[in-house]
């Protein structure tokens, strides 16, 4: 088994939350999975870990919206607080 996959199982844990919640639909989420995978710096991750007390899995997240150019919406309060200016809250992103 490929170990680089398990990215897909966690994204679909975190996509199927918004679908219960509303935030997303079925179409919306699978969406979201069609051309979405990207690969992650260590280096970049592991300078994230060391500026931070965020977990090297939660870096691992931020290295890649930086990466892409986009914010990370979480609900983790950790990465938020840690990371002001990269990543928001679920509730200040839909306000946005």
């Amino acid at each position: 088994m490929d170990c680089s996959n398990f990215w897909r199982s966690e994204f679909v844990s975190v996509l199927s939350l918004y679908i219960r919640k509303k935030y997303l639909t079925v179409q919306q989420a699978e969406n979201m999975m069609v051309d979405s995978e990207y690969e992650v710096n260590s280096g970049k991750v592991l300078e994230l870990v060391n500026q931070s007390k965020c977990s090297s899995y939660d870096c691992e997240y931020i290295a890649l919206a930086e990466d892409i150019n986009v914010p990370l919406v979480t609900r983790d309060k950790r990465i938020i607080r840690e990371f002001p200016t990269k990543a928001t809250s679920v509730e200040k992103f839909l306000k946005s």
